[in-house]
């Protein structure tokens, strides 16, 4: 199986998006050969997902920024998977990895 490159992670992306009722629209702040970075507007005033892929570290991470500060967020830098959850940001929680489609899906949970 081929790898899969920074063009087939936003096509993903783009159709999780897509089916979501929360965003409103995704903005690509950088994209080449080995690095994704986008913002996922959500219909919420002030609050966005960002979301960052480098396939040449194997690195990633989602952030949920609400009024410039993360409110919740993923990612495998440093320490490997973990979360920063909702009732405290700034928290460490060893996790399993995660999808973009299931980080935006436990952000529709949190505002349901």
């Amino acid at each position: 199986m081929a790898a899969l490159t920074t063009d087939d992670l936003l096509r993903d992306l783009r159709a999780i998006c897509d089916k979501s009722k929360i965003v409103s629209r995704i903005e690509e702040r950088a994209i080449d050969t080995d690095t994704l970075s986008i913002r996922v507007h959500l219909s919420r005033p002030d609050t966005f997902v960002s979301v960052f892929y480098n396939l040449d570290t194997d690195k990633t991470s989602f952030a949920l920024i609400e009024k410039e500060k993360r409110i919740y967020g993923v990612d495998n830098a440093k320490m490997g998977w973990h979360t920063h959850p909702f009732d405290d940001p700034a928290q460490h929680v060893s996790c399993d990895p995660i999808t973009f489609g299931k980080f935006l899906e436990s952000i529709e949970t949190h505002y349901s």
